[in-house]
């Protein structure tokens, strides 16, 4: 393999790349990026053998090959070289670095030890979304999802497309995030209803490569144990979650007793002040003034002190006091963009929904702490 590629171009790989280095070390060859060429394409490929990442890239090809060496060690090269060409050449079992005033030679890997990256069986059905969209999306489901060994099912994000459109939530049994996508700004040719759940760290990765590449659309390939996100110039491919998600919508209030309005970036600061006296517990407690034109936010601790803070608010229904984790609390109003929010409530030991006035697209549930 011989072939010449700009600096910048080669660093934009590696950083793309990099999100799926396997730290085995049993297995060193997981430590390695796969170049290979291909129709005048740089093909860059890792995996930890739950993820697999791919990234294809430009450069002026003059043979071609294939070739496997340790990333990190390939990363360093190149973040540290000046020179704007960079020529790589495979001789034997070395890769040799040249630039105008650099050389270097890496040894390389066994090509056939590195792992056969999986691919999807089904590419007739797929879908296609904004990759902005889908970021945004993700970003509001992901504040609810937590790693899990005891319940693996509840380790990532829910994925529902039906004919209406598509449905992601998040939840770690303590509060919920639902997001929904109207059919309408979607391209689909999924013939059935299709279920998954991704992988928390998969779902993290998506988020920070899509942040870095240009806005256009992402296609998305779905089979019964792999997920598979396509973009331009990369591909993610993951290993699904197996099992169920939990049948959260019953546990979404119907029907409130109670509904605040509240201005959305005023109750947080509100939220953020007072969880200062929070303490380990990290409650604060909610209760409904008595002409129910404001909300108390209530923190204390025997070894700080304790505050309160009043904020403005229309109530329809009963007044209430409740108590939160205040992060639980943060987090729900950190992901709606709206100036108000409402918070609906129906008993002090069921869950309460935080949406959106104008908005159903976008809900958060939280549970109260028992008082």
């Amino acid at each position: 393999m011989k072939l010449i590629v700009l600096r910048n171009k080669l660093l934009e790989a590696l950083s793309v790349v990099d999100r799926a280095v396997g730290e085995n070390s049993n297995l060193p060859i997981l430590k390695c990026v796969y170049i290979r060429t291909d129709d005048n394409k740089i093909i860059f490929t890792t995996t930890n053998l739950e993820l697999a990442i791919t990234h294809v890239s430009s450069g002026k090809i003059i043979e071609n090959g294939e070739v496997a060496i340790p990333l990190h060690l390939f990363n360093t090269i190149v973040k540290n070289i000046t020179s704007e060409r960079i020529t790589l050449e495979s001789k034997g079992k070395k890769l040799f670095i040249e630039t105008d005033n650099y050389e270097a030679f890496v040894q390389t890997q066994e090509i056939k030890e590195f792992p056969i990256i999986p691919s999807i069986h089904n590419k007739n059905q797929s879908l296609q979304i904004n990759s902005k969209t889908l970021v945004e999306t993700i970003e509001d489901v992901i504040v609810a999802t937590q790693y899990s060994e005891i319940r693996p099912e509840i380790s990532g994000i829910f994925m529902g497309v039906e004919e209406y459109g598509i449905t992601y939530a998040g939840t770690d049994s303590f509060r919920l995030a639902e997001k929904k996508i109207d059919s309408g700004i979607i391209k689909s040719t999924f013939i059935e209803s299709v279920k998954c759940i991704i992988p928390l760290k998969t779902s993290e990765e998506v988020l920070k490569i899509l942040h870095n590449q240009e806005e256009g659309d992402v296609s998305i390939f779905i089979d019964p144990t792999q997920i598979l996100f396509k973009t331009q110039s990369v591909e993610i491919i993951s290993r699904l979650i197996d099992g169920n998600f939990p049948d959260y919508q019953s546990i979404i209030p119907k029907q409130t007793q109670a509904e605040v309005i509240v201005p959305r970036q005023e109750f947080l600061s509100a939220i953020r002040l007072t969880s200062s006296f929070s303490g380990r517990g990290n409650d604060i407690t909610l209760t409904v003034g008595e002409n129910k034109k404001y909300i108390e936010l209530f923190s204390s601790d025997n070894a700080l002190g304790e505050n309160r803070c009043k904020v403005p608010v229309h109530l329809k229904g009963e007044r209430f006091t409740l108590v939160f984790n205040w992060k639980y609390l943060s987090d729900g109003f950190k992901i709606f963009k709206s100036d108000e929010l409402i918070i609906g409530m129906t008993t002090p030991d069921r869950p309460v929904v935080i949406k959106n006035q104008t908005d159903p697209s976008l809900i958060y549930v939280a549970m109260p702490i028992k008082n």
